[in-house]
Order: C-alpha cells, then sequence, then structure tokens
C-alpha cells in the first residue's frame, strides 16, 4: 500500500485553501505546473479525481473533501511528533495581567491551545486594569501584561 508524502498533501491542502494552482505555487515556493504534476501523481495513487478544475479557479471533489480531512490531520500528527522530538521542552511558570474584556473573551481558546503545545508551563493570569497591571510587573509581580493603551495610561507611566 502507497504512502502519502506530506510535501504532497501540503500542496493538495494549499491548493484546495488558495482554490487556484497559481497561488498556492506561491504558497508552497513551488511553480504550477510542478503543482499540477503532484496532484496529478496523487489522484492516480488514490485512484479518485481530488478536483473539478474550470477556467480560473479549482474545486474539490467529494472524494477531495474527504482527503482535505485526513490531510489536515495528517500534516498536524506529523507537526506534532516532530515538535515533540525536536522543539526544546519549555517549563516553569508565567505571570500574566491582561484587562477583563481580554481575559474573558480571547484568553481562554489562546491558553487552551497553548497549553497543549506546553503543558509543562503554569499561567497564572491576573485580570485588573492597564494601571494596575503594569504596576505589579514594575513590582516584579507579573512577567508580561497585555494593556489596553490611551492617552491617560501612557501618561500614568
Amino acid at each position: 500500500m502507497p504512502l502519502l508524502d506530506n510535501e504532497v498533501l501540503r500542496t493538495f491542502v494549499a491548493i484546495a485553501e488558495c482554490g487556484t494552482f497559481t497561488a498556492a505555487a506561491k504558497v508552497v515556493h513551488r511553480t504550477p505546473s510542478a503543482l499540477s504534476m503532484q496532484i496529478k501523481q496523487l489522484e492516480k495513487i488514490l485512484g479518485k479525481s481530488l478536483f473539478v478544475r474550470e477556467p480560473r479557479q479549482v474545486r474539490l471533489t467529494n472524494e477531495g473533501e474527504v482527503l482535505l480531512a485526513y490531510s489536515r490531520r495528517l500534516l498536524r500528527l506529523n507537526q506534532e511528533a516532530v515538535e515533540h522530538f525536536i522543539a526544546p521542552a519549555l517549563e516553569g511558570k508565567v505571570g500574566l495581567g491582561t484587562a477583563d474584556d481580554v481575559g474573558t473573551r480571547i484568553l481562554p481558546e489562546v491558553l487552551a491551545q497553548f497549553a497543549r503545545s506546553y503543558p509543562a508551563v503554569l499561567v497564572d493570569v491576573v485580570v485588573g486594569s492597564s494601571k494596575q497591571n503594569l504596576a505589579r510587573l514594575d513590582a516584579g509581580e507579573l512577567d508580561m501584561v497585555l494593556v489596553t493603551v490611551s492617552e491617560r495610561v501612557k501618561d500614568m507611566r
């Protein structure tokens, strides 16, 4: 049984996301004809047509949609495996100060993704005004602060 090449899958995903071979070629730093050859070979290996080729764009076939989901998963898993062995292990604690709106709307998703990538890093989030968090930063209580900058906050610094 043949193996799917990650570079070919990366090309396939780029074409699917860009909608044209020309735009995808810029993303993967190859010529459109090289991409076309890769996709023809991939279609030959799988025995399925993956794209409907139209004059100014391409769109995925049903089989292409299925392969796109698999390709994204395979590429993510490959990246995760490589990062596990190559990326330096980070550990420790970091203090982060933020305003309430950022802390409740944006940070939960960002911190969840960060925790998956760096499970040995504890992020201690302190919610407060920009002025309070800047004072905590100056006192060494926080490592970094996300602030809402206004002329008033600039003058307080």
